[in-house]
């Protein structure tokens, strides 16, 4: 029998430690783990951009901006008005219509695929060398 034993900090996994940061608005710390995870939920993406807009106005126009791109892409069969209400209720925040609104849209969401992403077999680091031969 194979005994594995597993350590588990107290800070949790990176997902727990992107909420708690978010709850204490502690941008350097959002960041951070954001970029621990990779990729974030939209709906948790909207509660970044609040804390964004709340420490720092400068930042909060281009990642509305970010926000509303990815909206658009995450959201499947979005349409041109809803599309255009999100951007009235990105503009009115914070007000709290206009993030009933946004959150309403965000549970509609569903994780892209990967874009621009090589398939496995054509990656150049990937494909067999050649010898002899310059290319």
């Amino acid at each position: 029998m194979c005994e594995h034993t597993f350590v588990v900090t107290s800070d949790g996994s990176p997902y727990t430690r992107l909420q708690r940061a978010i709850q204490s608005s502690n941008l350097p710390l959002i960041h951070a783990t954001a970029a621990e995870l990779g990729w974030v939920p939209l709906r948790d993406a909207l509660a970044i951009l609040m804390v964004i807009g709340a420490k720092d106005e400068v930042r909060f126009g281009p990642a509305a901006v970010r926000w509303a791109g990815r909206l658009a892409l995450e959201v499947r069969d979005l349409q041109l008005s809803e599309l255009a209400q999100a951007l009235d209720s990105l503009d009115a925040l914070p007000d709290e219509n206009a993030q009933r609104m946004l959150l309403e849209l965000t549970a509609q969401a569903v994780r892209p695929p990967a874009i621009g992403r090589a398939p496995a077999a054509t990656r150049r680091s990937q494909q067999p060398r050649r010898r002899g031969f310059i290319s």
